[in-house]
C-alpha cells in the first residue's frame, strides 16, 4: 500500500475517532490559543485538533474502571421441570409442560447498587434459585439471599452481607438517544468481568411476550448468555440498563440485544427494597386499540383513546364502577389517554387504593366514572376449555363454519355472554384466519348487530353491502374483544 494511501486511511481514523470523542463529550482541556489543525501555520486558530484514537480507547478504560468494580458474577442452583424448553443459561426461559422437578446450575451477571451490598439482576437469574453464590471483583465469595423479584419486568434484587463494596450509580435511561456509546459488562458463558462496546441501537422497542411494562433498550454491544444481570453503561459510567435477553437464532450474540431500562429498575429496585415485592395499580379492563371500523361500530367520534375490550372481574375496579365492553376511555386522573400500553403503564404507576376520575366515551356520549384503584394480581389469564361438536352452520364470507352456543357449551367455555355463535371450523386463508380469528371463539356481535345464534349471524352478514371491513365482538378464554375482519371483494 502507497504512502498516499495510508495518509488517506490515517484521516479517516482519525475523523472517526474526533466524530466519536464529540458525541462522548469528552471535554478535551486544549485552549482556543493553543488549539490547530495538522499543518496549519503558527497563530492561526481556525478549530480543534483531531484526537488520536488512543483517546478514545482511554474513554473506554476509564469508564471500565469505572464501574467494573462493582460487577459480579453468580452462580445460581433452582429447581426446574425436566422436559421443558430451555433456552441457553443465563436468559429467559419458555414454560413448558410441568414435569419431575429436578436441579439446574445457571450462570449470571449482576451490579451492586449500594455499599451495603445491595445487587440488581434478572429474575430468570435469581428469581428461582436455592442458592446463589456471588463473585465480586477482587475475587472473593459471598452467599446471596433474595430480597425479591419481579417477574414482570424480570428484575430481581438480591443482598450480600459486606460493608463498604463499591457500588455502581443509576443514569438517566430517559436521555438515552439512538447512537448513542454503551458498554455491556458481565460474566458471558462464564468469562467474569468481561467489557462489550456498541451502541444504542433503538430505544422504546416493544417486545410481545416480555413484559408489558418494559419498554426495551437495543444494543449492538455483544451479549451472549451469562450477560443476563448484568449492567449497560454509558460513557459516563452511569448504568442505564440491566442486559437482560437477545435475538439470535443461534443462542449466541448476532448484535440484536436488549436491557430493561434504568429508569424502570429504579422504580422497581426501590419497592423490592422497601417491601420485597413491586405493587401496581389495577383497573381490571382488557385494553384494544380503537382503529376506524371499532369506531364506527361502537359510535366513537373522537381521535385519541383506548377501548375497552372487556372487564376483567365482576368485582374489579372497573366493574364496580360501571365500565362496559365497547366503551372508550380518553381521559385517566387528569391525563389524556393516547394508547393501550401508554394506559396500562399509567395504572401501574398510580399507587394502590387511590381514587381517581376516569373520562370515556360511550355510544357517542363522554360520561366520567371515579375508580378505587386496585392491586395488579400476578397474571389474570384463563384457559379457554374444550366443547362439543354439534350441527355447524356455513357462515362463507368469513370463511368459518359455526354453531350456536348451547347451555352446555356455555357452561363449559365459562362464557361471560351465555349466547353466541361458536366457530367450529377456519378457513387457513380466509378472512377470519387472516384476522387471527381461532376455532372456539365465540361470536356476540357483527358490527353493531348482536349475535345470539348461528342463524343471526348468517343473517347479519346478508345485511352487509359494500363494506370492505367488519367488526366482530368475540369471546375468547373468558374475556371479551373486538377484531376488524377484512371481507373478501
Amino acid at each position: 500500500m502507497n504512502i498516499s494511501s495510508n495518509n488517506f486511511i490515517r484521516s479517516l481514523v482519525r475523523a472517526w475517532a474526533f466524530a466519536l470523542v464529540l458525541t462522548l463529550g469528552l471535554g478535551f482541556s486544549h485552549t482556543a490559543q493553543s488549539i490547530a489543525y495538522a499543518g496549519q501555520e503558527p497563530g492561526q486558530e481556525h478549530g480543534p485538533q483531531l484526537p488520536s484514537p488512543s483517546d478514545l480507547s482511554r474513554a473506554f478504560i476509564n469508564v471500565a474502571k469505572q464501574v467494573k468494580p462493582a460487577v459480579v458474577s453468580l452462580d445460581v442452583v433452582e429447581k426446574t421441570r425436566q422436559g421443558a424448553m430451555r433456552l441457553p443459561e443465563g436468559f429467559p426461559q419458555i414454560p413448558g409442560l410441568p414435569e419431575t422437578p429436578r436441579r439446574r446450575e445457571g450462570k449470571g451477571s449482576g451490579v451492586i447498587i449500594s455499599p451495603e451490598g445491595y445487587i440488581l439482576t434478572n429474575n430468570h437469574v435469581a428469581g428461582d434459585a436455592e442458592s446463589i453464590k456471588v463473585k465480586v471483583a477482587d475475587g472473593r465469595e459471598f452467599k446471596a439471599s433474595l430480597v425479591g423479584a419481579d417477574p414482570e419486568t424480570d428484575l430481581a434484587v438480591i443482598k450480600i452481607e459486606a460493608q463498604n463494596l463499591p457500588f455502581a450509580r443509576l443514569g438517566d435511561s430517559e436521555k438515552l438517544e439512538q447512537g448513542e456509546w454503551v458498554i455491556a459488562l458481565g460474566s458471558p458463558f462464564g468469562f467474569q468481568q468481561t467489557m462489550t462496546a456498541g451502541i444504542v441501537s433503538a430505544t422504546g422497542r416493544e417486545i410481545q411476550g416480555a413484559g408489558q411494562f418494559t419498554n426495551f433498550i437495543q444494543t449492538d454491544a455483544s451479549i451472549n448468555p451469562g450477560n443476563s444481570g448484568g449492567p449497560l453503561v454509558n460513557m459516563k459510567g452511569e448504568v442505564v440498563g440491566i442486559n437482560t435477553m437477545i435475538f439470535s437464532r443461534t443462542g449466541g450474540s448476532v448484535g440484536i440485544g436488549f436491557a430493561i431500562p434504568s429508569g424502570l429498575a429504579n422504580k422497581v429496585y426501590a419497592q423490592l427494597i422497601e417491601r420485597g415485592k413491586v405493587t401496581r395499580g389495577y383497573l381490571g379492563v382488557y385494553l384494544g386499540e380503537v382503529t376506524p371500523a371499532i369506531a364506527r361500530t361502537v359510535n366513537y367520534k373522537g381521535e385519541t383513546g383506548v377501548l375497552v375490550q372487556d372487564v376483567s372481574k365482576d368485582d374489579g375496579p372497573a366493574a364496580k364502577a360501571g365500565l362496559q365492553s365497547g366503551d372508550v376511555i380518553v381521559e385517566f386522573d387528569g391525563k389524556p389517554v393516547k394508547s393501550s400500553r401508554q394506559l396500562t403503564e399509567i395504572v401501574a404507576d398510580t399507587p394502590v387504593g387511590k381514587t381517581v376520575q376516569l373520562k370515556y366515551a360511550r355510544e357517542g356520549r363522554f360520561e366520567t366514572a371515579t375508580i378505587k384503584l386496585g392491586e395488579r394480581p400476578r397474571s389474570d389469564n384463563t384457559e379457554p376449555e374444550e366443547d362439543e361438536d354439534e350441527g355447524e352452520e356455513d357462515a362463507g364470507k368469513l370463511g368459518i363454519s359455526t354453531q350456536t352456543v348451547t347451555p352446555l357449551v356455555a357452561s363449559q367455555l365459562k362464557l361471560k355472554i351465555k349466547t353466541g355463535t361458536i366457530i367450529r371450523s377456519i378457513q387457513p386463508d380466509g378472512p377470519a384466519a387472516e384476522a387471527g380469528l381461532l376455532r372456539g371463539d365465540v361470536i356476540h356481535r357483527i358490527n353493531r348487530i348482536p349475535v345470539t345464534n348461528a342463524q343471526e349471524l348468517a343473517e347479519a352478514l346478508k345485511t352487509i353491502k359494500g363494506d370492505n371491513e367488519i367488526v366482530l365482538q368475540i369471546e375468547r378464554g373468558g374475556q371479551l374483544s373486538f377484531i376488524t375482519v377484512a371481507l373478501e371483494r
